[in-house]
């Protein structure tokens, strides 16, 4: 899991990333907004964010090659409020290598280097 710290809001941090992960052609499958749905349960917690995203075409490759990845498939980003600012967290190509009978599947490198590309832009 690598957690990258950013210099913006939570909001402002998530609404860049899925902005950056449509143009990139990116499916936004779902925005889960914790921090309203522990409101909406009378509960309080800082603001945090999971955005869950795929392509379809390279998550499949993924699947035919071990269906458990299923598990963590579509992707997902979170970001965190934390004490000491926003973080932005998600799971490595070696996370899913050593989950998974993945190997040294090319779709890997092609996540990580998408995840680069998201954090090192904002």
């Amino acid at each position: 899991m690598k957690k990258t710290s950013v210099d913006l809001s939570v909001s402002e941090c998530a609404d860049h990333i899925s902005r950056s992960l449509q143009e990139k052609g990116f499916t936004i499958f779902c925005d889960v907004d914790h921090q309203a749905n522990a409101h909406g349960a009378d509960l309080e917690m800082p603001a945090s964010r999971v955005l869950i995203f795929g392509n379809p075409a390279a998550g499949t490759m993924l699947m035919q090659k071990d269906i458990e990845v299923s598990l963590d498939l579509p992707l997902r980003i979170a970001i965190v409020q934390t004490a000491d600012g926003t973080l932005v967290i998600h799971n490595t190509s070696d996370d899913y290598r050593d989950r998974y009978q993945l190997g040294d599947h090319p779709v890997l490198d092609k996540i990580e280097s998408m995840y680069e590309a998201l954090v090192t832009a904002i």
